[in-house]
């Protein structure tokens, strides 16, 4: 190995290619370092580029705090808050959002942080099996995102949002309603069903509420109700797997009432 390095060592362009390959073996194992200075935004944003999220947070912090009347400094404060959304801190996410809201109330990114705030709010509600009250906190912040924001470019991803919460809280319900059956309880059923109907009309799931009400219905010896239901369910819903079942469901409530006409 000796023989070797001063074999190398004496002719000079062998030098300068290993001191090269030595010096590119460096670099590469500290990683790239920020060229920008300590306290601006663009060393913030070198950070978040380069997936550094905790040090991109506390460079954005640093400039909006000691910027704040900076023209970047509410980008700055965006920037914050969408990289604790990236690391799926969905609270100090929102909690910097609402920061921007308040202390940047003509920042042009008003309406994408208050937007993104309901992100926030979303990404914590729970599962099905879990309590689901932040599905009402998220629902209501986009309502009230909609009512100042009706012409936004994030309205559909808006409304998908609100139907996702709908979805969830009515499969939420379902399950109630269930145990409610399984309880021998049809009554409790049909106020779960009816709330279900009235306050959750835009889920995918209200034709599947609609049949469970109908059969309800039937235990209850109320087929008019039943009747209503199916035809609801008709007319509303055609496209929907439920329509056949609902078709027969009406025939046969039809062919009883022929019945007992004839008796």
């Amino acid at each position: 190995m000796l023989k070797i390095l001063s074999d190398v060592f004496k002719r000079p362009v062998l030098v300068s290619l290993v001191l090269a390959a030595v010096l590119a073996g460096v670099l590469a194992g500290c990683g790239v370092k920020n060229p920008h200075p300590t306290g601006s935004y663009d060393r913030a944003v070198f950070f978040a580029e380069q997936g550094k999220n905790i040090e991109a947070v506390a460079a954005l912090e640093s400039f909006v705090r000691h910027n704040p009347t900076d023209s970047l400094a509410s980008e700055a404060q965006y920037l914050k808050a969408m990289t604790y959304l990236d690391m799926e801190e969905f609270p100090l996410a929102v909690v910097e959002f609402q920061i921007l809201r308040k202390d940047f109330p003509n920042s042009p990114r008003y309406e994408d942080a208050m937007f993104q705030e309901g992100v926030g709010y979303y990404n914590q509600v729970g599962k099905i099996q879990r309590d689901v009250t932040g599905a009402y906190e998220a629902r209501l912040h986009f309502l009230q995102f909609s009512q100042e924001f009706p012409a936004s470019i994030h309205m559909p991803e808006v409304v998908q949002y609100m139907q996702e919460i709908s979805d969830l809280l009515v499969r939420k319900r379902l399950e109630q309603a269930k145990v409610f059956g399984q309880l021998k309880r049809p009554l409790a059923q049909v106020q779960v069903y009816e709330d279900m109907l009235e306050n959750e009309a835009g889920s995918t799931y209200i034709p599947e509420v609609i049949m469970k009400r109908a059969q309800v219905a039937l235990k209850l010896d109320d087929p008019d109700t039943a009747a209503r239901m199916y035809e609801r369910l008709i007319n509303e819903f055609p496209d929907s797997d439920l329509v056949k079942s609902a078709q027969r469901g009406l025939k046969k409530l039809d062919q009883e009432d022929e019945d007992e006409d004839d008796q």
